[in-house]
């Protein structure tokens, strides 16, 4: 049994979903803004609780552990740690950007998975397979990140770009390559990208804090 309560922090949004080995029960995700360390606790207990579950039937806590906004990714580290810690249940770290690209990775794409960061930047990642395969996520322009596509040596039919608010980036749109806008609610799909990793201790896991420029 996977139990797995999913938490997403990384951006503006707070983003649940819940999942086990036979089930996807589903997701709740809002554009919470700078409320997120305030919303978390109670929106986490009561989506269980609409499930029929309690936080103590959790088998495991997966979270983003970044890259994204600072003060978000220490949100749900936070409270997945205290949280699993509590019940006694290990935490699944997870990269946001792996979580963004994860139903694509999972129909068998090579996927550059990208979300917007300050000044005109992304943060960007390449996933032709499990997580570990990746280059570290990094901090780019988005012709930079166009450039990092373009040197992995995937040919444009071999190679997806997703992410939410690239439509916002011509170099992107104007790459050739196929892009694919994904929402910014991933609440289940964090959940169902959790269930095939690693779980860890909660006193394991880091944040990703990967900094634009300035």
């Amino acid at each position: 049994m996977k139990l797995t309560l999913a938490i997403d922090c990384s951006m503006r949004w707070l983003n649940l979903g819940l999942a086990d080995d036979a089930k996807l029960y589903g997701e709740e995700n809002m554009n919470a803004g700078k409320a997120q360390a305030e919303l978390l606790p109670d929106m986490a207990r009561g989506f269980v609780a609409r499930h029929g579950f309690g936080l103590k039937d959790l088998n495991r806590v997966a979270v983003t552990t970044g890259p994204g906004y600072y003060t978000g990714i220490r949100v749900g580290l936070a409270y997945a740690a205290a949280l699993a810690a509590g019940i006694g249940i290990p935490v699944v770290p997870v990269s946001s950007l792996y979580a963004i690209a994860y139903s694509l990775v999972n129909c068998g794409f090579v996927v550059a998975s990208a979300k917007k960061a300050r000044h005109g930047s992304v943060y960007g990642a390449i996933y032709g397979g499990p997580p570990e395969d990746a280059a570290a996520p990094s901090v780019l322009s988005a012709a930079e990140f166009v450039g990092l596509i373009r040197s992995s040596g995937y040919g444009n039919g071999d190679i997806v770009i997703t992410g939410p608010d690239l439509d916002e980036f011509d170099e992107i749109s104007d790459s050739g390559y196929r892009v694919i806008q994904a929402p910014p609610a991933i609440g289940l799909e964090l959940a169902r990208a959790s269930l095939a990793l690693d779980a860890v201790p909660p006193a394991l896991i880091r944040g990703t804090y990967v900094r634009p420029p300035d």
